[in-house]
Order: C-alpha cells, then sequence, then structure tokens
C-alpha cells in the first residue's frame, strides 16, 4: 500500500512527534510543526498519535493513491476530495491535489499505520538544515504502515471528526505570553511595545523559526549563548522579534522576552505569512 508523489507543491515532508532527549547535544527535536493536527489525523484513522503523517505546506501538492485505502486530512483544507478534518476511502488511480485556497499554513494526511520510512536518532522527520534525511520528490512512493485502518470501516463512507478537536484559522489570531528568561532585562516599554503592538508573520519565515514584523522593541546587552526552546520569542539587534518553532536552535545569545504557551505553538505554525497576530501576557 502507497501513495505516489505526482508533485511535492509548495513542500512536504514525513513528521512525527519529533527527536526526544537530544537537544542537550545540539539535536533539534524537530517534528509536525502542529502537533494537535497530526493527532487528529492519526486518531481518525485509529492510529497511535504520534504515528508518522505528511506534513503538506500550503498548495501544489498531487499524490497518487496506488490501491484502495483510507486516508486522513487534517489541518489546512486544502484538499477537495478529502474535506480537512474527515476521513474517507480512496480508490485506485485517485489524485489527492491541494489545490484549494484555505485558513491555516500545513495540511496533515496519515494512512493506516502511519508511513513507513527510514529512520534518524528515532524519528522519521526530516531536517535538512542539520543533514538528516532528505527532501521527498516526485516520484517517490509513501508507504503505509498497514492495509486497513484498525477501526471500523464497514458500511462507512466518511469519518468526521468531532467539532472540538477541529480547529479553524483566522486572518488574526491573539495569543498569551509568558514571561522569557530575560523578562526582567526588557524594559517597562519593551513588554508594553509587545503586547500593545500587532505583528505581521513574515514571508521569512520556516520551520526555524517565524519573524515578526512591527515595531522595533528596544533591546538589551546580549547575553551568554543559553539554551532555547521551540516557543521562546528571541529578540536580536533589529528588535523585531523571532519566535523559535520545531527546527530552531538548540542555544541561542538573544534575549527572550517571552516564550509561548506550549498547545499555543500549534496554533502559530498555521498562521501563514501575512497574518496578523497580537499578545497579551498570561494570568499566572
Amino acid at each position: 500500500m502507497s501513495l505516489k508523489i505526482l508533485s511535492p507543491g509548495s513542500g512536504m515532508a514525513l513528521q512525527d512527534a519529533g527527536r526526544v532527549g537530544l537537544l542537550r547535544y545540539g539535536v533539534p527535536r524537530g517534528g509536525a510543526l502542529d502537533r494537535h493536527a497530526m493527532r487528529a489525523a492519526n486518531h481518525l484513522l485509529g492510529n497511535p498519535p504520534d504515528a508518522p503523517v505528511l506534513e503538506i505546506l500550503m498548495q501544489g501538492a498531487k499524490l497518487r493513491v496506488q490501491e484502495d485505502a483510507w486516508v486522513a486530512l487534517t489541518g489546512a483544507d486544502v484538499c477537495p476530495a478529502v474535506p480537512a478534518w474527515t476521513a474517507r476511502e480512496l480508490k485506485a488511480g485517485e489524485v489527492i491535489e491541494c489545490s484549494a485556497k484555505a485558513g491555516g499554513l500545513f495540511a496533515y494526511l496519515a494512512v493506516p499505520g502511519g508511513f513507513q520510512a527510514e529512520r534518524w536518532f528515532g524519528s522519521v522527520s526530516a531536517d535538512l538544515r542539520i543533514g538528516l534525511g532528505a527532501a521527498l520528490k516526485r516520484g517517490d512512493e509513501l508507504v503505509f504502515g498497514r492495509k486497513l485502518p484498525p477501526v471500523s470501516t464497514e458500511r462507512i463512507s466518511r469519518r468526521i471528526l468531532v467539532e472540538k478537536m477541529c480547529r479553524r484559522y483566522a486572518s488574526n489570531q491573539l495569543f498569551s505570553l509568558l514571561p522569557g528568561p530575560q523578562y526582567e532585562d526588557f524594559s517597562k516599554e519593551a513588554r508594553s511595545t509587545l503586547v500593545a503592538s500587532e505583528w505581521t508573520v513574515s514571508q521569512h519565515s520556516d520551520r526555524t523559526g517565524y519573524r515578526l514584523e512591527g515595531p522595533s522593541i528596544d533591546v538589551p546587552a546580549c547575553i551568554k549563548s543559553e539554551p532555547v526552546l521551540p516557543g521562546s520569542i528571541q529578540v536580536p539587534g533589529s528588535g523585531r522579534p523571532i519566535v523559535t518553532m520545531a527546527d530552531g536552535p538548540t542555544v541561542g545569545g538573544y534575549p527572550k522576552i517571552a516564550v509561548f504557551k506550549d498547545a499555543d505553538r500549534d496554533r502559530l505554525a498555521q498562521c501563514a505569512p501575512g497574518t496578523q497576530i497580537s499578545f497579551q501576557w498570561a494570568e499566572l
């Protein structure tokens, strides 16, 4: 059982929960940027929550089903044949085409048993920046872990996720932040600027970090390099914040004014370039 890549579109990669316990060695955790969507796609097919899925960036991807097969799609609603947050059986030869414009940035495609692929440090997730894995390309075949889902599909045309687990991605997002390690080093004016301003996700954003465009924040003196976790908001000399993402560096010398709540990183991941976002300080 497999899917054949006819076009990788804007980008696609196999992702799972990433690499655990290797940050101390300078290896980013990686894994799916939107972990909620990954787990929801697996849930639709009865897979383990972190089974490998295909993370699809925006539009242009095309995959052909080689045999009759169940697939699930969550995240950005880009595929007319399989609406987001649903699963259905596709017939051999059908093409999964991600052609629709929708809110969100990434779609997640799951198959029975998850995708089978080579693992590096316990994960299938490719991180080309540090030389782990290879980019998916036209002609590659993605192999299923099993033929049928371990859930009932008899006389079922479609599986639909309960509404409370579905997410719709707006063009404006509000996030609550926790104080970062260097919060006290920033002036009151700088902290106020962060939460009083509206920010735009930059075109120069990727799995390493999301850059934010907006007013300049006054930056305190540089710090000695120290560990950096995903979700940290670093402020370099330019005064424009950068949010560290799953493939981001594990150490850095930019002061960190704030940190995202862990669950909110999934919502941030779906903020496409041009999305307006704003912040408030979380109540502790």
